[in-house]
């Protein structure tokens, strides 16, 4: 059910941004609005370990209701209560626990700064910007300002068009509050 909502909504935002373009030109200029969403979901792909582990939370059910709990978290603040409530009946919260409670944090820094997608494999982050080509996002002033920042540390980041689609791969990043600090960054400077 979950899954089947997302791609509803994916096809409902293709459809706003495309076929039905006109019905939502009543939008802000993107220069005036700073919180325009671009991207409802970013996927995480790694080959970091981030999970409950069994002998953290030994009952099966309970550590994937914990996991589907945390994916419908939205809010920093929802997030440390979370974190919080797990110290409180499980103890303190092994390295991979607390990698996978930074990689929520890392999928909203992705969301907003227009990643579909981040890798995180073999010591180096690759994000995948917006697939659509005629999307706002690459029109906006935040998109703008991650050009800026690349091109000033090209030594770090490398951005690449192919298979069309845009990516920008950043190395060194050996683990997820890595990442999410770079991202931070990103938006920490934007704003």
């Amino acid at each position: 059910f979950e899954t089947y909502n997302r791609i509803l909504n994916e096809a409902i935002n293709e459809l706003k941004e495309n076929e039905y373009k006109e019905l939502f030109a009543t939008r802000e200029p993107l220069e005036q609005n700073e919180h325009v969403v671009f991207v409802e979901d970013c996927q995480i792909d790694t080959d970091l370990e981030l999970l409950f582990p069994d002998d953290y939370i030994t009952n099966v059910s309970e550590r994937m209701s914990l996991y589907r709990e945390l994916d419908q978290i939205q809010q920093e603040e929802d997030l440390q209560r979370f974190e919080s409530g797990l110290r409180d009946r499980f103890g303190i919260l092994p390295p991979q626990s607390t990698e996978l409670l930074e990689v929520v944090r890392l999928r909203w820094l992705a969301n907003r700064l227009g990643f579909e997608k981040l890798i995180l494999k073999n010591g180096k982050m690759i994000g995948y910007f917006i697939s659509n080509p005629e999307s706002d996002f690459y029109k906006s002033k935040i998109f703008s300002h991650i050009l800026k920042f690349v091109q000033q540390q090209p030594a770090r980041f490398r951005m690449k068009e192919g298979h069309n689609k845009l990516t920008l791969t950043c190395e060194p990043i050996a683990s997820v509050q890595a990442a999410s600090e770079l991202l931070r960054i990103l938006c920490e400077e934007e704003s």
